[in-house]
């Protein structure tokens, strides 16, 4: 992407592990309602 997204764009491709672990793709999503949330672990 050559600029930052803005409101309408359309998200771009994101595979992240869920709470479980599990992979969990937003294109799995397409059309609802998806919050992202990033956590930060100690490490």
């Amino acid at each position: 992407m050559s600029h930052a997204p803005r409101p309408g764009d359309p998200a771009p491709a994101l595979e992240l592990p869920d709470l479980t672990g599990r992979p969990t793709s937003l294109a799995a999503a397409r059309g609802r309602p998806v919050l992202v949330t990033f956590l930060r672990h100690a490490g």
